[in-house]
């Protein structure tokens, strides 16, 4: 799924928060898993070590590109990713705020299916922070302006564990 943006173009694919990556076939299609779901942005340096699961490589090329080689928001999607990975919260809230706030704020980013990238995988770090009600309001947010099945199956999978656990069954 290819989105534009100025003067590039994003694609996504996915990975597991939960240790292995998920890997994309040709067609764009993921496994399925009942694991949440984050999207990475391809085209930028790192993004293949954070697919293949070498997170610290990933992010150590994804923070090293320039400034003309991947623009802000994408950068801070992939970072938000890899660091959901890594479980090192503070600084996958940092680039996942830095990514929404891209998202909303940049002329460069017209596409709301764009946009919901970011929304989506603050949404899992959202929920590994232990904040059910604001991940499923940034997945929902997601699910909304973009009707893939990855945002969706975020919205549900975290739907049935909240209601499992209203009705004392965890």
């Amino acid at each position: 799924m290819k989105k534009s943006i100025v003067n590039g173009l994003i694609c996504a694919t996915l990975v597991l928060t939960a240790s292995a990556s998920v890997m994309a076939d040709e067609q764009g299609q993921h496994i399925k898993s009942n694991a949440y779901k984050m999207v990475l942005v391809e085209d930028v340096p790192g993004v293949n070590a954070l697919q293949s699961g070498d997170v610290e490589a990933g992010l150590t090329a994804t923070l090293s590109a320039s400034k003309f080689a991947v623009d802000d928001y994408s950068r801070n999607v992939n970072l938000c990713a890899g660091y959901v990975q890594l479980a090192d919260m503070e600084k996958a809230q940092k680039a996942c705020s830095a990514a929404v706030k891209s998202a909303r704020t940049q002329v460069a980013i017209p596409s709301m299916t764009v946009r919901a990238y970011a929304y989506n995988n603050r949404g899992v770090m959202k929920l590994m922070n232990n904040d059910n009600l604001g991940a499923l309001a940034d997945f929902k947010y997601a699910a909304k302006v973009d009707h893939s099945d990855i945002y969706q199956h975020n919205v549900e999978r975290l739907e049935a564990a909240l209601n499992s656990t209203q009705n004392g069954m965890m």
